[in-house]
């Protein structure tokens, strides 16, 4: 419920659109900065129609790997799908996300999981649902990501041991 342009003692907006140089937003070397610049523009207004985020959006597209991933991560494709997810229209957004679907399935691991954190099984889930699917339905192993998740719980209820870094 905050007003993300004057809510606050910085518009974070106006420093993310400030950083867009008519082609990407932030350091041109990443992908990483467009990607999560995408969620709080949208959140906060901006169309699939807005120009920067028609020029974003293919920016994204052009980052993606032959492989369907971006930069080879699992955690970067599972949020660039996110991202994907919010501008279903855009020309190149559904081939691409078919290209992440199939990168991500293909990275599953016997235990359910993604990669061999709590995290990245986190955040594939999270794409999983942005892709109109239900992780149950992703299983190796007869395993689902839930499941690998659930193997991390602590007794606490928490995901990673309280003995974890604090930002963990």
């Amino acid at each position: 419920g905050i007003n993300p342009y004057s809510g606050t003692d910085t518009d974070y907006i106006k420093k993310i659109t400030d950083s867009f140089d008519g082609t990407q937003i932030g350091n041109i070397s990443l992908v990483n900065d467009d990607i999560f610049a995408v969620f709080p523009l949208i959140k906060s207004g901006y169309a699939e129609s807005a120009a920067m985020i028609q020029k974003v959006i293919a920016f994204i597209l052009s980052k993606q790997n032959t492989n369907g991933s971006w930069e080879g991560s699992v955690d970067l494709t599972s949020s660039a799908v996110q991202a994907l997810a919010l501008n279903q229209s855009l020309p190149g957004v559904s081939d691409a996300q078919i290209k992440a679907k199939n990168y991500l399935s293909g990275n599953q691991q016997d235990s359910g999981g993604f990669g061999n954190s709590s995290f990245a099984t986190s955040w594939t889930m999270q794409a999983i649902s942005a892709l109109g699917e239900e992780p149950s339905g992703w299983q190796k192993n007869s395993k689902t990501p839930g499941d690998f998740l659930r193997s991390f719980q602590e007794s606490d209820g928490g995901v990673e041991p309280s003995t974890s870094d604090e930002n963990t």
